[in-house]
């Protein structure tokens, strides 16, 4: 972490910066048990977990691997599931970047018969098609989120 900077947390590692955030919702908890501190506090919670996992459970590679297992079939499935996982986040980011929201989805649907996340979901060919949908419907302009407005 960068010490002397208005935000030390610049170019901290996820497990650093879970860490911070772990530790800024034990400071909320403790000084007030409003509403609105423990949602926040449950927010922080959320958002470290998300940044660096635990893997505190009996079943998760990290533990089957220091037991002894074989790295590749443990992580293996992992990797797979987080790659699923970035293209829906990303494609989320570039829908909503192109103004695009859920509404325009369906669209995709009655084109191609096929709901445009499970193509997103499915593969890196399908997210590339997704990203090109979004563009092409960014041009034209002429989206369902547009007509409702």
């Amino acid at each position: 972490m960068i010490k002397d900077h208005p935000n030390p947390y610049l170019q901290a590692s996820l497990r650093e910066l879970s860490a911070a955030l772990e530790r800024c919702a034990r400071q909320l908890r403790a000084v007030n048990g409003t509403v609105a501190r423990e949602d926040t506090a449950h927010l922080l919670l959320s958002a470290a977990q998300r940044l660096a996992p635990q893997d505190k459970r009996q079943g998760e590679p990290v533990n089957r691997v220091r037991a002894g297992a074989e790295v590749l079939p443990d992580f293996w499935p992992r990797y797979e599931r987080e790659k699923r996982a970035m293209r829906w986040h990303l494609f989320h980011q570039a829908a909503e970047a192109a103004g695009l929201s859920p509404a325009d989805f369906g669209e995709y649907l009655t084109l191609t018969g096929c709901p445009l996340m499970d193509r997103v979901l499915e593969s890196e060919e399908g997210y590339r098609e997704a990203l090109d949908w979004i563009e092409e419907a960014r041009r034209t302009g002429d989206r369902a989120s547009r007509r409702v407005e």
